[in-house]
């Protein structure tokens, strides 16, 4: 409860009479106490009339996409006789980003009022949420009543699908699909007449045989791609990239370019790792591995541990034993890190393509290239320009030991890893 504007000037003016009658003496001196009392009953009496014929109901949708702003409905009814005056707040617990602004509302007698709010998903795993404060003024305007309504409503934040980013739906635009023979290692180019030249086992005796003239089936290697995909959990995924951790990141990157190996047919494996291994998808293609590559992603946590990208390497070389294509989805400020990353790389780079991809904060570049307004700016300075050279030292050593290097702010990373994808297939089936 709190008092409302006229309560507290209905409250001075009993003050101002009792001072008055202090003054003058009787009939004023005991007159305020009356009042007083009064005041204090119309309050009491307008808790107890206070009208129960407030509705409040949410919907939120099973299953969200972690970083993509979704909407839910708040739906506010009021089916008494008088008019209610409201003042709202939603209250989210960490795991949802989103403003709670206080809103007034003015619902008239069976009025319904309906409003769409968004927010943005940063954690993955089942998130609440949370709960509504509601005020209402009272019959009299003496108070605001305070209540809070929570309808226990959950959903559960999964890593965002291909849909979910602009420019990514069509993964397969502009490329053309052959069909494949299954499990032969070749894909049917075409099926031709018979030139001179042509061997004789490449003729298709049905298809002659339909056509009354020799009929010739042309192949081409089967291309398919192998690719892991090695998702850092360590000590600096915790960093945060606006609301999301670093890892939210990472995640969601993982689970795009899964989709879209997918949809090409390649195969795909997932690591998660620390200090250890925490977690893997094997090796598969096709909607079961998009859906074992998301489960894991789905269930991943950063932890305090340092990173140990040898231990994810080794396991890439028995799960992928021919070349593929192995991405790193981890930072390279960390200079330990940065070591042992380097030595995985060697490790993985004379059997497989690897691609190491870090996200980069603009704010700390910012940092290096602004004059200092204070004492302390030379040394934010100074530690800025460490950070970056450090990052850029590891970056030149990466791509010396054949390792192609991808760092970009969170809203390009997804895009520019998807985009080396591309181009790398394209490049073996050339």
């Amino acid at each position: 409860m709190s008092l409302s504007g006229r309560a507290l000037g209905l409250a001075m003016a009993i003050i101002a009479l009792a001072i008055a009658g202090v003054w003058s003496g009787e009939p004023l001196q005991g007159m305020w106490r009356w009042l007083a009392v009064l005041w204090l009953l119309l309050i009491v009496w307008e808790r107890l009339r206070l009208p129960q014929a407030l509705a409040v109901r949410r919907s939120l949708a099973d299953v969200l996409a972690l970083g993509v702003p979704q909407h839910y409905r708040l739906e506010l009814s009021n089916s008494g006789k008088t008019p209610l005056l409201l003042e709202i707040q939603p209250d989210y617990p960490a795991a949802l980003d989103a403003d709670n602004p206080l809103w007034r509302w003015r619902l008239a007698a069976g009025e319904t009022a309906v409003r769409q709010l968004e927010i943005t998903p940063v954690s993955l795993g089942v998130t609440p949420l949370g709960s509504v404060h509601l005020r209402r003024l009272g019959g009299f305007g003496l108070c605001w009543w305070s209540s809070r309504h929570d309808d226990g409503l959950t959903a559960r934040v999964v890593p965002a699908p291909m849909a979910h980013r602009e420019g990514l739906g069509n993964a397969r635009a502009g490329e053309r699909r052959n069909r494949r023979q299954a499990g032969s290692g070749f894909e049917l180019l075409e099926m031709r007449d018979y030139r001179p030249g042509d061997l004789p086992h490449a003729i298709d005796w049905k298809a002659t045989a339909r056509r009354g003239k020799p009929v010739v089936r042309r192949f081409q290697r089967d291309q398919r791609l192998q690719l892991a995909l090695l998702v850092d959990c360590g000590r600096a995924s915790r960093i945060h990239a606006g609301p999301m951790q670093r890892l939210q990141h990472y995640v969601n990157v993982a689970a795009r370019l899964a989709e879209l190996a997918a949809s090409h047919d390649d195969q795909v494996a997932c690591l998660a790792y620390a200090q250890e291994l925490l977690d893997r998808a094997p090796l598969a293609g096709g909607t079961a591995a998009v859906q074992r590559v998301r489960l894991v992603l789905g269930g991943l946590r950063a932890t305090a541990d340092e990173s140990n990208p040898l231990a994810a390497a080794l396991e890439v070389r028995r799960l992928i034993p021919h070349r593929g294509l192995v991405v790193y989805l981890t930072d390279i400020e960390q200079p330990e890190a940065a070591a042992q990353l380097r030595k995985a790389a060697q490790l993985l780079a004379g059997r497989h393509q690897v691609l190491v991809a870090s996200l980069q904060d603009p704010a700390i570049a910012e940092i290096g290239r602004q004059r200092g307004t204070d004492w302390l700016a030379p040394y934010r300075q100074l530690a800025a320009l460490d950070y970056l050279r450090g990052r850029d030292l590891t970056r030149q050593q990466l791509q010396r030991a054949g390792v192609a290097v991808v760092t970009a702010p969170v809203e390009q990373l997804d895009r520019l890893v998807l985009d080396y994808y591309r181009r790398h297939r394209l490049r073996i089936s050339a």
